[in-house]
């Protein structure tokens, strides 16, 4: 029975959420196995996806992966061969997004080790949340980024991020209406970029999240900008533990799943890498 690893992306507007729900909700988890069950012909057996990670209703992705597990007789009624060499599973890419709707799609697929899981063999989780900050909304970036038409202190903001980086309790930034109890978090990566025109993009990297933490941190950064908050706010509320004292819950829509990192040995989409702005400096112009 093999175990196929699956690099996906798509676009959170219509999905609530990516894990399966109750019957009827339309998540990413439920669309996959719908798929799965199409092309490999299970007669409506379901096939178990395995994600990396839960996404939010509205919260998008270019780097999540997943796992399942196929029969090889399923394989061999697919039309693939039991092999499944690289143009077999470029070929099942191609046949399952044809299945798949416009917002969700499985760009690259590998075989994967027996203990291999892509949830937990993942060490690192890599967001970005976007915002436009400009007078006038954005046809293109509807519904993509978070639309900011105040005048905003970036370079106060860009300070204030720092102060997350490192090993912390995120109790001041998970949200009410979650039970988890772990949540200390290791930070190596808290870094607000300047790309020009307005656009803004949080970049955070950590071992692990708590609900809702990376868009309570994005909403706590933005009432600093916007002087409702003093620039050590950040700080403060880490400090304090006490979600009362950081701000709210940036909009879902301009989140999205950027990379999952694993060790070497399951590091199976090295060659695809991830397309970070590294090269721009936080003032938003390019390096020379």
């Amino acid at each position: 029975m093999p175990r196929l690893a699956i690099k996906l992306e798509y676009c959170g507007k219509s999905f609530s959420g990516s894990q399966m729900q109750r019957a009827g909700v339309r998540t990413v988890q439920s669309e996959l196995e719908r798929c799965l069950g199409i092309f490999f012909r299970t007669g409506g057996l379901r096939i178990p996806v395995t994600l990396s990670g839960r996404t939010d209703a509205g919260v998008h992705a270019d780097g999540q992966i997943a796992h399942f597990d196929i029969q090889e007789s399923a394989v061999i009624a697919s039309g693939l061969a039991p092999e499944l060499s690289v143009d077999q599973l470029q070929r099942m890419c191609w046949a399952l997004n044809g299945i798949l709707a416009q917002d969700l799609s499985i760009t690259s697929a590998k075989v994967a080790a027996d203990r291999f899981h892509a949830r937990y063999s993942a060490y690192r989780r890599t967001y970005v949340y976007r915002i436009l900050n400009r007078p006038q909304r954005s046809a293109l970036e509807h519904g993509q980024s978070c639309f900011v038409p105040a005048i905003i202190d970036v370079v106060s903001m860009q300070r204030a991020s720092t102060a997350v980086i490192g090993t912390h309790d995120f109790s001041a930034f998970k949200s009410s209406n979650t039970d988890t109890t772990d949540c200390v978090c290791t930070v190596e990566r808290s870094e607000l970029l300047s790309l020009g025109e307005g656009k803004l993009e949080f970049w955070i990297s950590a071992d692990h999240f708590v609900y809702n933490m990376v868009r309570i941190i994005v909403g706590t950064l933005l009432d600093i900008g916007l002087g409702k908050r003093p620039e050590t706010a950040l700080s403060e509320a880490l400090a304090s533990k006490d979600r009362q004292q950081a701000g709210p819950t940036a909009p879902a829509r301009g989140l999205c799943l950027k990379a999952v990192d694993y060790p070497t040995e399951f590091n199976y989409f090295a060659g695809e890498p991830v397309r970070t702005p590294d090269l721009l400096k936080k003032s938003g112009d390019l390096e020379s």
